[in-house]
């Protein structure tokens, strides 16, 4: 899979290009605060109909125009498909082919990308939110259809959730609220499990190959509803079908407590995950540098499943890698990525902290401006 060509009109501060792209190394080079990043996220919001950085649809078109533009071929084998979105202040519209797309689900899943930020390098300091968001959207890469039960889970939490906050809660509602979301809820925390666990081989032998051999780094399960946390990467025995069990067993208990608290005590939307390194907590005893190598492992990892797993190379997204990183690493991830057969796009204050043995193409980027230079 790669992009094949870009249109971008009045996104962000990119006001217009029209570019085309190498299948391997694609690397766009300036300043600070040009568009590298804006041109990155162009592509991540083609992949997932929203913006890394946006809260609102708004803030993604550019200053003073009222709607933004994007476009892309993707080559996938012998098809090429043409993914295009139209954003307005309050509107979002896809089209594949030309078609206007009624459902986020016939647009997603069609171009695949594993975007790096420097924010990334914080996620395990970050709320248990922010990476179960993380770890959705990397199911959702594997299996697009984890759309659907996400989306029914979160729609039916709501409403739920709204009869909790009436001033005397209908039980009998409840109950009907209840036996919809059982379902969606054990498909989530069986699809969570499995994920972790399949991605749980790569991470470690990623990390150990490429940033630290005298560490074992390992997947952690935190599901809401089971008292003890599952780690991935050596032995357990825990069962999907143990989570499942707690997850039922907690649900006949929970009906006081969220009416009390008028909210919904347990469920997937509190389950969380992080990673061990060397059977302790990396959160709290892993230095800087290691957390950013963890980071940086974890996407790799992410890679390497789609290929294995699901014979699908993604597109993979490098904003300015080499702030984060000490030369050692910063060595042997190069090490890494010229060894990739992924389309990547690679961002960087200059050309020299780039040491990738064949580039395919070059670009400038200078106050929005983006211009092909080899």
């Amino acid at each position: 899979m790669f992009i094949r060509s870009l249109l971008i009109q009045q996104f962000r501060n990119i006001h217009s290009a029209e570019l085309e792209f190498s299948p391997g190394f694609n690397v766009f080079y300036g300043a600070n605060a040009q568009g590298k990043s804006n041109l990155l996220e162009a592509i991540y919001t083609l992949s997932f109909l929203k913006g890394f950085r946006a809260d609102k649809l708004s803030e993604l078109i550019e200053f003073d125009a009222r709607k933004s533009v994007l476009s892309a071929v993707v080559q996938n084998g012998n098809a090429a498909t043409r993914l295009g979105i139209e954003l307005d202040a309050h509107t979002r519209r896809a089209f594949v082919d030309g078609m206007p797309c009624s459902r986020a689900r016939d647009f997603l899943g069609i171009l695949r990308s594993i975007l790096f930020v420097p924010m990334d390098v914080g996620f395990l300091q970050a709320a248990p939110a922010t990476r179960r968001t993380m770890l959705d959207r990397m199911i959702f890469n594997l299996k697009p259809a984890y759309l659907f039960d996400l989306d029914q889970y979160q729609k039916l939490s709501k409403q739920k959730s709204a009869v909790l906050h009436s001033e005397v809660p209908d039980e009998a509602l409840l109950d009907v609220y209840d036996a919809q979301i059982q379902p969606a809820a054990i498909r989530i925390i069986e699809a969570r499990y499995d994920y972790l666990q399949c991605i749980a081989g790569y991470i470690k032998r990623v990390f150990s190959a490429i940033f630290d051999d005298s560490f074992e780094c390992m997947t952690v399960y935190k599901c809401a509803t089971f008292r003890d946390d599952i780690v991935f990467g050596g032995d357990t025995a825990v069962s999907k079908s143990d989570l499942v069990n707690a997850y039922l067993l907690s649900q006949k208990g929970a009906r006081a407590k969220e009416i009390a608290r008028q909210q919904m005590a347990l469920g997937p939307h509190r389950d969380d995950w992080s990673i061990v390194l060397n059977g302790r907590q990396a959160k709290y005893f892993a230095s800087q540098g290691q957390q950013r190598s963890m980071c940086l492992a974890m996407k790799m990892a992410e890679i390497e499943c789609l290929r294995q797993e699901a014979d699908i190379e993604p597109v993979f997204l490098l904003d300015d890698v080499s702030s984060e990183l000490d030369p050692v690493r910063h060595r042997r991830l190069f090490e890494y990525l010229n060894a990739l057969t992924a389309q990547t796009f690679l961002t960087t204050t200059a050309r020299e902290h780039v040491h990738i043995e064949s580039v395919g193409r070059i670009f400038h980027v200078e106050n929005g401006g983006i211009e092909y230079e080899c």
